[in-house]
C-alpha cells in the first residue's frame, strides 16, 4: 500500500505546538485540522478521511478536565452531550464517580423489548439509602442460586391478594396439577 501524500498540507508551528491542515496520520487517516501541544500524544484532530474519517478525536496522556456551565441559572443544563444515534461508551481501568445534587437514569424504549436498565457485576450490587423503593408496574423477580434472607429490625409486613408458600419438601410436587398452597389474605 502507498502511503498518502497531501500537496496542499500546512503546518504552523512553534516550539510549544503546532496546528495543521491536512495532515497525514501514521494510519494514512487525514486530518482536516489538527492542533497539537507541545507532546506529540496532545491533540485535537478532525478527521476527514480512514478509519476515523468524520471524527474528532481528543487526545491527552495527562488529566482531561472540562469546566463549564459557571453562568447558567439552575436547572438549565451546564454540559450537554447528544448522540443522534450510535451508542456512548465510557471505558476505564478505574472507578466511574458521578456526584450530583440528584441523579436520574431514565430509559425510554420504543416497544416491550427496549427501556431496559441493566446493572451488572460479577461480584456485588450495594444499595445504600435511608429508603429504597421499588414500584413495578406488572412483575417483581427475586430470584438467588444461593440464599435470600430478608430482616426488619422493627416490623416486616408482607400483602398480597393471594400468596403461596413452597419449601423444599414440596418440591416434588411441583409437577403436579392439583398442588395449590395458595393462602387467601
Amino acid at each position: 500500500m502507498t502511503k498518502a501524500v497531501n500537496f496542499e498540507s500546512k503546518d504552523i508551528r512553534t516550539k510549544d505546538g503546532s496546528l495543521k491542515f491536512g495532515h497525514i496520520h501514521q494510519d494514512q487517516t487525514k486530518s482536516s485540522v489538527m492542533l497539537q501541544g507541545q507532546g506529540a500524544l496532545e491533540y485535537i484532530s478532525i478527521d476527514q478521511s480512514g478509519t476515523t474519517g468524520r471524527w474528532i478525536t481528543n487526545r491527552c496522556r495527562g488529566r482531561y478536565q472540562i469546566k463549564c456551565g459557571d453562568e447558567i441559572k439552575k436547572g438549565q443544563p451546564g454540559f450537554y452531550l447528544d448522540a443522534a444515534s450510535g451508542d456512548i461508551v465510557i471505558r476505564t481501568s478505574g472507578r466511574i464517580r458521578m456526584e450530583a445534587e440528584n441523579v436520574d437514569i431514565i430509559a425510554n424504549g420504543s416497544d416491550n423489548s427496549n427501556g431496559v436498565i441493566h446493572l451488572k457485576s460479577n461480584e456485588e450490587i450495594i444499595l445504600e439509602s435511608k429508603k429504597v423503593s421499588f414500584d413495578a408496574k406488572e412483575a417483581l423477580n427475586m430470584l438467588s442460586n444461593g440464599n435470600v434472607q430478608l430482616s426488619a429490625s422493627n416490623i416486616l409486613k408482607m400483602y398480597g391478594s393471594s400468596m403461596e408458600k413452597l419449601t423444599g419438601a414440596g418440591k416434588s410436587l411441583l409437577g403436579t396439577t392439583s398442588f395449590n398452597t395458595s393462602i387467601k389474605v
